[in-house]
C-alpha cells in the first residue's frame, strides 16, 4: 500500500502544496475503504424489515428453492438454466426454459418490497444480499442468509465489525448473526 500511495503522490503536481493536497486526499480515500463494515445497513434495521415482512421473505425462499434452475436474480439481471440475461434481453430462451414473465416480474417485485438487491442459491441455502459493496464500505456486503448447516462464524452483532489478519483467507470473510431458526444476517469482507 506505502508504494502505491507513493506513485501516486509523484503524480500530483508538486507546485503550490498540491503535492499534499494530493496525498491527503488519497490517504482519506484509502482510508474510507478501510472501514469495512461501517457503512452497511444496521442489524436492527434488517431484522426488524425481516421480521414485518418475514411471510414474503419465505415465500420467496420457496420460490428460489423450488426453482432449481433459478440460480440468482437481481432487479435487471438474473441466471436461469445456467444462461444469464439482462431486462433488455429477448427472454424468450429463458421462458421456453421456464421462467414466465408473469413469475420474473413477481420475483422482482418481492425483491422491491423486501428491500433486497440480489438473492442466489449457495451449496446449502439461499442468500440475500441487501448493501452493495462500495469503496466506501471496503467492499463488503450484508445482507440475510437461509442455511441448513449453520455458519461457523456466528457473531452477536455485525455492526462495526472489522475483520482481523487472522480471519482473513484468499476469498474474503463471512459473519453471521441468527435471526431466526435457519435465518441469518450475514456480512461478507472481501479481503
Amino acid at each position: 500500500m506505502e508504494v502505491c500511495l507513493s506513485y501516486l503522490a509523484r503524480g500530483w503536481n508538486m507546485t503550490h502544496g498540491g503535492k499534499w493536497a494530493g496525498f491527503t486526499m488519497m490517504f482519506l480515500v484509502v482510508l474510507g475503504a478501510c472501514a469495512v463494515g461501517g457503512r452497511h445497513t444496521s442489524d436492527s434495521a434488517l431484522e426488524e424489515n425481516f421480521f414485518r415482512h418475514e411471510e414474503q421473505f419465505e415465500a420467496l425462499l420457496a420460490d428460489v428453492q423450488a426453482d432449481e434452475k433459478l440460480s440468482m436474480i437481481r432487479l435487471k439481471e438474473f441466471r436461469y438454466a445456467g444462461h444469464s440475461f439482462s431486462s433488455h434481453d429477448d427472454l424468450s430462451a429463458a421462458e421456453h426454459d421456464g421462467l414466465t414473465k408473469e413469475r420474473l416480474k413477481s420475483y422482482q417485485g418481492m425483491l422491491r418490497d423486501l428491500g433486497v438487491r440480489q438473492v442466489f442459491r449457495g451449496t446449502s441455502g439461499v442468500t440475500f444480499k441487501v448493501d452493495k459493496g462500495s469503496i466506501s464500505n471496503g467492499d463488503s456486503y450484508k445482507g440475510y442468509e437461509y442455511d441448513t448447516h449453520p455458519p461457523k462464524h456466528l457473531r452477536a452483532s455485525l455492526d462495526g465489525y472489522r475483520i482481523s489478519d487472522r480471519e482473513r483467507d484468499e476469498l474474503g470473510y463471512s459473519v453471521c448473526k441468527r435471526i431466526k431458526g435457519n435465518w441469518y444476517l450475514y456480512l461478507f469482507v472481501n479481503r
